[in-house]
């Protein structure tokens, strides 16, 4: 009996953990989308990886510095999030998407929109940063 309950002690603290981590990235999502919406160079810097990767039908980053080079040419005045998951790939991993309504521009020109959304988050150094980020027209 006393095995048991261990097991499922040990099942529910992993439960909690797990959901605990999906917030955690949750909470990261959105404050690089408001980061980079306000053209807050310093926070999205922060929660990317040097080596991010960024795919849009208008625009290829093969890293942060590119990206963050040329932030100032997206010009959004709306970034809406729909059905945002986050499935945990393992404990320092994460695969989030979501459908984005955006309302704006890169260098002048609309961008597309609504799009489905998939990031990639890996967890260092006891924090979350975006690795990834692809959109993909919605139709």
């Amino acid at each position: 009996m006393s095995s048991l309950l261990v097991a499922m002690a040990i099942t529910l603290a992993a439960v909690g953990s797990t959901q605990s981590a999906a917030k955690d990235v949750e909470h990261a999502v959105r404050e690089i989308q408001s980061a980079f919406d306000k053209g807050d160079v310093a926070t999205v810097k922060a929660r990317m990886t040097e080596d991010h990767v960024t795919v849009l039908t208008y625009a290829r980053f093969s890293n942060a510095a590119s990206q963050l080079a040329v932030l100032s040419d997206f010009q959004f005045s709306g970034y809406a999030i729909d059905g945002l998951g986050v499935k945990l790939l393992s404990d320092d991993a994460a695969l989030v998407t979501y459908t984005a309504t955006i309302k704006g521009a890169y260098k002048g020109r609309e961008v597309p929109s609504p799009v489905h959304v998939s990031q990639v988050w890996i967890k260092r150094h006891a924090k979350w940063l975006q690795a990834a980020y692809v959109e993909t027209p919605a139709e």
